[in-house]
């Protein structure tokens, strides 16, 4: 961390300065420090009035303001937001203070510099910074310092933080705009009078006294309600780095400025013109504010559904507590009617359980000791008592909040020329700016026409293009229990043309069941002994199913250890009786044990004993309700449709049959799945892997964008681009018509903030607009960005 200079604070005014800048006064034997003598001198006469109590009331209120600010840069405090991958941490931040896309570039090039800081993204329409960090280099407080010091408020995102910031961000606007609108609404009735008197002719000094009610009316429309744009206008010049507020700030003070010198001189004020491009401009970003929060509603919903309180059951008793704050291990109690906090497991006690919330099934389902909750979820019917599995920040709900982040803060090949482009934006837009005041030099009124440049360049235009339909269309597919990893990935599935399925847990519900057993000079329950003690302890869907029908004809299921998993094959085991196989025909063939081989409609899982072919346990596994519907859909949409699957032919070519696939594979390793889609990518076609198994793994990984199912294993999780947390295949049309649909909206905000540009800065050079109508023009400019992007969210599933 950095060393921080030592500082000492005023008595009087309870600012920050340096020793060398130090004033005191002895009081009662105790020494004061003051930054200056004004202080010093305020001070005494207060004190000499008898009005010591200010200081004490004072500095209760500052005591609590400043404990809250320190608290923010706590490190035991930040800790508790942290998460951590291997070796990297991240956390994730609410950023107060950012206005264009000049203050991302800038907190990210800062971020990128400082030491042990491996990744640093700013959503711009979010206002959330996603840091990645090493822990060993550099830690939350110095990276929540540092923001600081570059004249941004950064606190640890929650959603409540967030919901307060939405809340004073929407606070403060409206005051500003508020007095804004109504003051200048006055002046505009002294500027009518002086546009009437200067075409008419007007008395001297009733001209002056009107000037100088305007005057004293834009004053506080500039310094209060323009304040926002005063205050980022300094710490961009004080970062060397030009942002929007520097314009705003040099169009709307030129204006005053000058008007006050014309006052001094007798000349035309424009005191109207400096107040209505503050007024204007803070309506656009009051609008703004509001679609981000309209935008961001569909992931802070689902975030609201853990509850910020749990009650932990100590020694002592039942105490409440922040949700935050809860460890593994420990107790809770959840009350019918009550949500879970946190992800754990039922230690005692048995209820319904809502889970409409998390994966869409409308039906409650019930839950006992030793079943597994899931944040977020509510109970319905009775008190229970979890063990917590899962800290708050690692919960089904907070996982799928970073995967929105994520994608949020992810940015999309399309945004790369913007970024490129608003780099370069602002400092071209001054020198434009200079240009034209030195064309219009010898004219009168030429130094409007370089203010009108300033006014209604528009780079927030440019850095809301991509961001704002993002955040939108993330949020509106987290409603719908999609989750997209990135903005790039929603570029990637506007240009799939074809869709791969695996079958089992896929197209298939998962839960194969047995239907038939055939054994080879052995009993049924030998063979199926057999079976189940390779299976056993196995998450494969055709494991669980033979361990279930063991477990049902009362057939001990006992998980033998050093079972050997052949991915796409089978397994083996060394017993001893000998080495016991279990898989596909194929397998077994291959090991050299001769099996029969069928072409049944079902899936096969055939046994062998010390290269003897015990027998064959037939399985069926229903098809998903959805997945004809999805097939369907997908072709409506002219995608290609591809079956990838480890079982045998004769299945496949069923499945392929009912759900009217164009082309299926069969008896594929791992490998072979990931081959086939790697020779289709190479064809140029683009191809969306939909998977569950550690077996679909490879594949999701060659795909143009892989797609996992919520409820397979944490594998193909890990390794999809996109998620689908619902297990519902419709999802995946919806998910690839709203990525086309957003890929649209991008490609239009980004044409009309180049177009918006290239037409309004040449017409403002010109002459030919007017500083007002240049502000409108600004404001507006944004708003049709955020409105198209809105569009998004009225976008749903057929």
């Amino acid at each position: 961390m950095m060393a921080e200079n030592p500082q000492l604070r005023c008595i009087h005014c309870d600012l920050p300065f340096s020793p060398a800048e130090r004033v005191t006064e002895t009081v009662d034997d105790d020494v004061l420090n003051f930054c200056c003598h004004g202080c010093r001198g305020a001070y005494l006469i207060i004190r000499g009035a008898g009005l010591e109590s200010f200081y004490r009331r004072r500095k209760r209120k500052a005591g609590i303001i400043r404990e809250a600010f320190t608290r923010q840069f706590d490190a035991e405090y930040l800790q508790r937001y942290v998460t951590h991958a291997g070796d990297k941490s991240e956390i994730s931040l609410i950023i107060e203070g950012i206005h264009c896309a000049a203050c991302v570039w800038l907190i990210e090039r800062l971020l990128d510099e400082h030491p042990g800081i491996i990744t640093a993204r700013v959503n711009f329409a979010t206002h959330r910074l996603l840091v990645g960090f090493d822990p060993t280099r550099t830690t939350p407080s110095a990276i929540c310092t540092r923001l600081a010091e570059i004249g941004y408020l950064p606190r640890p995102y929650t959603p409540d933080e967030l919901q307060r910031a939405v809340e004073r961000e929407r606070r403060s606007l409206l005051l500003r705009f508020g007095t804004a609108a109504f003051l200048s609404m006055q002046l505009m009735g002294f500027s009518i009078a002086l546009y009437g008197g200067y075409l008419r002719g007007i008395d001297p000094d009733t001209r002056q006294l009107l000037q100088i009610l305007a005057a004293l009316v834009a004053t506080p429309v500039v310094f209060y309600g323009g304040f926002p744009f005063l205050r980022g206008a300094w710490f961009s010049l004080r970062n060397r780095s030009a942002n929007m507020d520097l314009l705003i700030t040099l169009g709307t003070v030129s204006a005053y400025s000058y008007s006050l010198y014309a006052l001094s001189r007798g000349g035309e004020v424009y005191f109207d013109t400096a107040a209505m491009i503050v007024t204007l401009i803070l309506a656009g970003r009051l609008y703004e504010s509001g679609a981000r929060r309209q935008a961001s509603s569909g992931i802070d919903r689902l975030l609201q559904l853990a509850p910020s309180r749990a009650r932990r059951i100590t020694g002592e008793g039942v105490v409440e507590i922040d949700s935050h704050q809860l460890l593994v291990a420990d107790h809770i109690l959840v009350g019918a009617g009550e949500r879970f906090p946190v992800d754990g497991q039922i230690l005692s006690g048995c209820t319904e359980v809502d889970e409409a919330a998390v994966n869409g099934e409308p039906l409650p389902v019930v839950r006992e000791p030793g079943m597994k909750i899931v944040a977020g979820t509510l109970n319905l019917s009775g008190n229970v008592e979890i063990l917590v599995t899962a800290v708050a920040n690692e919960s089904f709900i907070a996982r799928v909040a970073r995967l929105v982040e994520q994608a949020q803060a992810c940015k999309a090949p399309l945004q790369r020329l913007a970024d490129r482009v608003a780099m370069i934006f602002i400092p071209l837009v001054l020198l434009v700016a200079v240009g034209t005041w030195l064309y219009w030099f010898d004219q009168p009124g030429g130094w409007l026409h370089a203010m009108t440049v300033l006014v209604v360049a528009c780079p927030c235009a440019l850095g809301l293009a991509t961001p704002m339909a993002v955040m939108v269309a993330t949020g509106n597919a987290a409603e719908h229990g999609i989750l997209f990893r990135g903005g790039d990935i929603l570029e990637g599935c506007a240009q799939v043309d074809l869709v791969a399925f695996d079958k089992t847990g896929t197209l298939t519900d998962g839960r194969p069941l047995v239907t038939h057993l055939s054994p080879h000079e052995c009993s049924a329950e030998r063979l199926l002994e057999l079976a189940a003690r390779a299976a056993a302890g196995s998450s494969h869907p055709l494991a669980r199913g033979i361990t279930q029908a063991a477990v049902e004809r009362g057939v001990s299921t006992l998980p033998a250890a050093h079972v050997q998993t052949i991915p796409g094959r089978g397994t083996a085991l060394h017993t001893d009786a000998g080495l016991l196989l279990t898989g596909s025909w194929r397998y077994l063939h291959e090991q050299g044990v001769t099996a029969a081989r069928t072409e049944h409609e079902r899936s096969e899982v055939h046994v062998a004993l010390h290269g003897k072919y015990i027998g064959c346990i037939s399985l069926a596994d229903q098809l998903r309700d959805e997945a004809a519907t999805a097939v369907a859909a997908l072709k409506r949409m002219g995608m290609g449709t591809l079956l990838l699957t480890g079982d045998q032919t004769g299945v496949a070519a069923y499945i392929a049959t009912i759900l009217r696939l164009d082309k299926y594979h069969a008896e594929l390793t791992p490998a072979d799945k990931a081959a086939l889609i790697k020779d289709a990518e190479r064809s140029g076609q683009h191809t969306l892997m939909v998977g569950d198994g550690i077996n679909d793994a490879p594949a999701l990984v060659s795909a143009h964008v892989g797609c996992a199912i919520s409820g397979g294993t944490d594998i193909a999780i890990e390794s999809a681009d996109l998620v689908l947390a619902r297990a519902d295949l419709t999802n995946i049309p919806f998910a690839l018509r709203l990525a086309r649909q957003t890929v649209r909206i991008i490609r239009q905000n980004l044409l009309w903030a180049f177009s918006y540009n290239l037409v309004a800065i040449p017409l403002a050079a010109s002459g030919k607009l007017a500083p007002v109508y240049g502000a409108a023009a600004m404001a507006l400019s944004s708003v049709c960005v955020v409105a198209n992007s809105l569009r998004l969210k009225r976008l749903r599933k057929d």
